[in-house]
């Protein structure tokens, strides 16, 4: 994924949240997964998302103040609380501050080596032991849980962020290079 290594720590950021979104988005309509699995790639992204979403906004630009409330509750909030809640069903499964950690590089690792030729994300392996807990904790999510693609709550395509946009392609073209943001 272009961009996750940007200076920009807002470009970075922004790069994996984007990232992650495209590729649950990308597995949810064409890799051909089960609810259930999906819910193990998803979950198996929650930590870093959470990370990623966080650092956007502790590196808000002072020009767009105007715009980081709509941004951060409306644009990225939605991704963030299911992304969050999946930290919490990874936690009540017992996976441990350490093992979550272990989770986001696995998936920050993915999206460095992407392949935009597979739907699905090729996730380095973890541990068994952990990877047993995700699975667990897949298990709950995919049934307490609607399912990634068809969460209402994640349709953000009518956010208003002008401002926001401008910045991210003037700021970030690793971003614009990779498609993000273009108007389809």
């Amino acid at each position: 994924m272009p961009g996750l290594a940007a200076s920009d720590p807002l470009c970075a950021a922004w790069a994996g949240y984007v990232g992650t979104v495209q590729a649950l988005g990308v597995a949810a309509s064409f890799g051909g997964l089960s609810s259930e699995q999906l819910a193990v790639l998803e979950l198996t992204s929650a930590p870093y998302l959470v990370k990623v979403a966080d650092s956007v906004g502790e590196s808000w630009p002072f020009e767009l103040q105007s715009e980081r409330p709509t941004v951060i509750e409306q644009r990225i909030g939605p991704y963030a609380r299911r992304a969050r809640r999946g930290v919490d069903a990874l936690v009540g499964a017992g996976v441990t501050p350490a093992e979550l950690a272990a989770l986001s590089s696995a998936w920050e690792s993915a999206l460095t080596t992407r392949d935009p030729r597979s739907p699905v994300l090729a996730v380095p392996s973890v541990a068994a032991p952990i990877q047993a807990k995700v699975d667990a904790a897949a298990t709950a999510f995919d049934s307490d849980v609607t399912p990634f693609a068809q969460d209402p709550s994640l349709v953000v395509d009518a956010v208003d962020t002008p401002l926001t946009d401008a910045y991210l392609a003037d700021h970030c073209p690793d971003l614009a290079a990779s498609g993000v943001g273009d108007a389809l």
